[in-house]
């Protein structure tokens, strides 16, 4: 179970895209190298890894409901993924049209899996998160190489671009397939039409958006940003279709009780005066099912990100 409250306060904590003081303001964003836009990337994957307490999840201050991994862990897979964020950025800074993208997204994608497993020892800690977050880089290279206004909701609709029709084209098909072969989240999709994360993308991340609309709100009103990530991870819980707690507990209890548990959480923490005991219950109750929202943590990953490049000034 975790501690009463996380370990440090992120409040004041500015991280730039060079490990130096970062004053940039949005009229410069048109100037990122694909090198900038994947170090923000590992920003954004520490700062999901360093939140706390997350209610299920790993963090610093347990392993929440894993007994497989823990946070050095999570830390030895985002320093193997950190050079090769770059990639999928300088795919959109290439003006690489998105029928052409997904391509050579995969490939990155399955190389970076690979380096993954291997400094993990065969453990999945950011496999759905390699997806998610390698289509929103491409989208913010691709924005900037289109000479669109670098806006969050820009960036996630180019994202998408990539993957439009990815759920009638990969998913619709499945019905055909031999059910042996079948993936957890393909079977899901059969028997209860959730789309997971290939209808979050093609949706252009509305979960993301709902966790970043939260995170911008907690921060003006003068949160510290582990307090406001935390709020913005409980609006994503509340809304994305986390196939992570479907596969745990199934369809019925995340339609049911799981929405429920997580909204009354969301509704009763206040990012200003935090009460970690709020998410220390939520995690009580996720316990005997052994629930782990990963698949919101990749999208707070992913608010996050789409933060620190748009808003790339230290916010107190």
């Amino acid at each position: 179970m975790h501690k009463q409250s996380p370990p440090f306060d992120t409040k004041h904590v500015c991280r730039d895209l060079h490990n130096k003081s970062i004053h940039y303001n949005c009229d410069n964003v048109k100037s990122y190298t694909a090198n900038q836009l994947g170090e923000a990337a590992h920003d954004a994957v520490v700062l999901e890894i360093e939140t706390a307490p997350k209610p299920g999840l790993v963090d610093a201050l347990s392993s929440g409901c894993h007994g497989d991994m823990d946070y050095a862990t999570f830390l030895r897979s985002a320093n193997a993924l950190r050079t090769y964020w770059k990639l999928p950025a300088e795919i959109g800074l290439r003006n690489i049209a998105p029928k052409d993208a997904m391509p050579e997204l995969r490939s990155i994608g399955k190389e970076m899996e690979t380096a993954m497993f291997a400094a993990t020892g065969g453990v999945n800690t950011h496999k759905g998160l390699i997806y998610h977050l390698s289509l929103l880089l491409y989208g913010a290279g691709y924005t900037l190489a289109q000479k669109k206004t670098f806006t969050a909701k820009e960036i996630m609709r180019c994202a998408s671009l990539p993957v439009a029709g990815s759920v009638e084209n990969e998913l619709e098909s499945l019905r055909e397939k031999q059910r042996s072969s079948l993936t957890n989240g393909e079977k899901l999709f059969l028997k209860y039409g959730v789309t997971g994360a290939r209808g979050e993308a093609e949706r252009s991340f509305p979960s993301a958006q709902c966790g970043l609309e939260t995170l911008l709100a907690s921060l003006s009103r003068g949160a510290a940003r582990n307090d406001a990530s935390l709020a913005a991870l409980l609006s994503i819980m509340a809304v994305c279709e986390d196939s992570n707690v479907i596969h745990r507990a199934g369809y019925d209890f995340w339609k049911n009780e799981y929405g429920a548990m997580v909204k009354n959480a969301r509704d009763e923490f206040d990012p200003i005066r935090p009460d970690y005991e709020i998410l220390h219950n939520l995690e009580k109750q996720f316990m005997p099912f052994r629930i782990s929202p990963g698949g919101a943590a990749d999208l707070l990953s992913c608010s996050l990100f789409v933060n620190i490049v748009t808003n790339p000034t230290c916010q107190h």
